[in-house]
Formats: structure tokens, sequence, C-alpha cells
């Protein structure tokens, strides 16, 4: 009886698989690296040292006085007269949008501590918040402050 010689034979298929198997162990132990990289990468950064993009931790600083702007909105909303008694802004402290719960917290992205800050409303109620942290400071925090 003859053998049909058409298709693969056992060795090329075993080629074929040792060949897919070592692609298989490097691809994984790439992909391990690279988790295990990211996730050093962060932990340096939780732990207060300097990150590596520096713009994220502005962005991070900005959403923390666009969070206390908001809270100053709506406490101007709530205490509307406010604005009538004042000759042009008012100055609303954290600690005041705290205790009255306009916002929960100020946490601070470098550390585990809170900031500190106030939000300055103005008369047509847009506001402008000011923050102090461990490594951030607000341009013309100071000028406000009592």
């Amino acid at each position: 009886m003859l053998l049909n010689n058409r298709g693969w034979g056992l060795r090329y298929i075993i080629v074929i698989i040792c060949v897919t198997a070592l692609i298989l162990i490097f691809t994984s132990l790439r992909i391990r690296a690279f988790i295990r990289d990211n996730r050093d990468s962060n932990k340096t950064s939780e732990n207060g040292k300097k990150s590596k993009d520096t713009r994220d931790d502005a962005n991070l600083y900005s959403a923390l006085e666009i969070e206390l702007e908001e809270a100053g909105e709506a406490y101007i909303i709530y205490h509307e007269t406010l604005l009538e008694y004042s000759t042009d802004h008012v100055i609303v402290s954290y600690d005041t949008l705290k205790d009255e719960g306009f916002i929960n917290g100020l946490p601070d992205p470098a550390s585990d501590k809170n900031c500190d800050g106030y939000v300055m409303i103005y008369d047509d109620s847009s506001a402008k918040g000011f923050i102090s942290c461990e490594k951030y400071e607000t341009m013309n925090y100071d000028l406000w402050v009592d």
C-alpha cells in the first residue's frame, strides 16, 4: 500500500510547536518585566519621591484647585447674601468649606497629609482656588492669607 506524502510531517509540527512555545515564553517574560517596572515606578511616586512626570503632579494639584473652586461656588449659592455685603470678593477658608460639608478633603498627591487652602469668590460668583501643600503652593497664595 502506498502512503500519501501530502501534508505536514511529525518533525515539522514539533518544530512549529517549539518555536511557538519559545515566542510565548519570551513574550510572557517581557510582559512580566513591564508590569514589575510599572509597579516599582508607582511605588516610588507614592512614597513621596520625585515622580518621572512632573506634569502629572501639576495636573493633580490643579484638579485640587478646581475642586476647591467648585466647593466655593456651591458655598456662595447657599450663602447668597455674603456677596451682597462685600465690596469686591469673599474669601472662604478650606476649614469652613469642610465644616459645612461642601468639600470632603484636599489630599496631597505627594504625601499622606491634606493640603490647606481657601477660595476667593468674586462678585460675578466666579471662584479662584488657592492651595498650599507640602510640595506645591498656588501662585500668590500668600497675598490673601491672614
